[in-house]
């Protein structure tokens, strides 16, 4: 049985994790035997069991050597239906925040509005994405998640368009690709000096940029520019060629992408986030190519997989995204299937909680703000039964959820000690 989740949630007094693995979100050994104290909606104090004044009048939850760690971040989805029931299975399977990669304008305040709700992640809404007039996403729903420039005046007007609706970040899509997987698409993208105006201007406003590119030319004018990230696993394929081609040829591989050492090697130089949504991108492929060979599928989820592998070898950063749209079979919450493919990449347990945290609340314009156990930070935070330093599977097991420092759940496995009574003034 759980707390109730709105009566937990209006209850503001502070809260203390006591006797916790505090695993920080930066890639630092763990605190063994720590506090974590949460109060006014921030992290109050962070430190070892004993040397952290806990207040009187905060709920103490003993974790027992459970760990607490910042909530996962999804930096990568497109919700824009049943939004309120979307966000709360996020929230209550552990993930905090989300960011909206490419939405309607219309969308961006309401996301916003639903994930200041107690009891819903918290959202990062990028708008509708910067790109050629009829090209990607106009091909996407009803269109109005594009934003068609032909100039560098209409490129620069676009950004500051999306900063009057308030949104985090800047979506730009250089996509020729189609889609249907059967060719590498011809659709429009952006002139040089177009794509380099909207990534200025966009600095000029302190919003980072995120480029949705697989065509190899777009990555190296994308890099040009200076985006903060690659968003989904760069296909740098020859200009005319897709994976059918390649499948038939039986060169479906690295060797087949040309440039590819040199480029990862510039993006890690560079610093850019790579945001990789193996999942979705198979599951695109799948859908996209019905009778393409089971064989087939898999040599390409493998390159995905060797292409990440290079990129964390080569010391690349990578933010967790899964590009949720309410797939079927790609449930809502704890995104565990993208987790599982960071992992085969060989990126440790460690890494990977970065990317899902620190990292992920990067590329959402948020990394002073959340994703890191630290003092003045937002109190989101998770507890799980387990360590995921060691076993990633942990995070399978969410007993409790802070957001903006309310308890959303608290499974009954955490003890909850009686608070004292209210003090009461004595008569005059």
């Amino acid at each position: 049985m759980r707390q109730d989740t709105e009566r937990s949630a209006e209850h503001a007094d502070p809260i203390a994790l006591v006797d916790c693995v505090v695993v920080d979100g930066t890639g630092a050994p763990p605190l063994r035997h720590g506090v974590v104290v949460l109060e006014a909606g921030r992290i109050a104090a962070v430190g070892p069991l004993g040397s952290v004044h806990i207040p009187e009048r905060a709920r103490v939850l003993r974790c027992d050597g459970r760990t607490a760690l910042p909530g996962i971040i999804d930096s990568h989805t497109h919700i824009e239906r049943d939004i309120p029931h979307v966000l709360r299975a996020f929230l209550h399977d552990g993930v905090t925040s989300v960011g909206n990669t490419g939405c309607g304008p219309d969308l961006v305040a309401r996301l916003h509005d639903a994930g200041q709700a107690p009891d819903a992640a918290r959202v990062f809404a990028a708008g509708p994405a910067v790109t050629a007039p009829g090209g990607y996403p106009v091909i996407r729903g009803d269109g109005s998640a594009a934003r068609g420039v032909a100039s560098v005046a209409e490129a620069e007007a676009a950004v500051d368009e999306l900063v009057a609706l308030g949104v985090d970040f800047v979506k730009m899509a250089q996509e020729p690709f189609d889609f249907d997987f059967h060719t590498p698409g011809h659709l429009p993208v952006l002139a040089p000096a177009v794509f380099t105006a909207a990534v200025r201007r966009a600095a000029g406003h302190g919003l980072l940029v995120r480029s949705h590119v697989h065509n190899v030319t777009q990555l190296d004018l994308a890099l040009d520019a200076g985006v903060t990230s690659v968003e989904h696993l760069i296909f740098p394929l020859p200009p005319d060629v897709g994976y059918v081609e390649l499948y038939r040829d039986g060169t479906l591989g690295p060797d087949a992408l040309p440039g590819l050492r040199r480029r990862l090697a510039r993006m890690v130089d560079q610093g850019v986030y790579l945001v990789p949504t193996i999942g979705n991108e198979l599951a695109n492929i799948h859908a996209g190519l019905p009778n393409f060979p089971a064989n087939g599928l898999r040599a390409v989820a493998e390159l995905m997989v060797h292409i990440l592998a290079r990129y964390v070898d080569a010391g690349g950063r990578v933010a967790l995204g899964s590009d949720w749209v309410g797939r079927p079979g790609f449930p809502m919450g704890m995104p565990r299937r993208e987790l599982r493919y960071l992992r085969a990449a060989g990126m440790t347990p460690s890494q990977i909680i970065e990317a899902s945290t620190r990292h992920a609340a990067i590329v959402c314009g948020r990394g002073d703000t959340v994703g890191v156990l630290a003092p003045g930070r937002a109190a989101d935070v998770i507890v799980v039964d387990g360590d995921p330093l060691t076993d990633l599977a942990a995070l399978d097991h969410v007993q409790v959820v802070i957001k903006d420092g309310r308890l959303v759940r608290a499974d009954d496995a955490i003890p909850t000690p009686p608070r004292p009574p209210v003090p009461v003034e004595p008569p005059r």
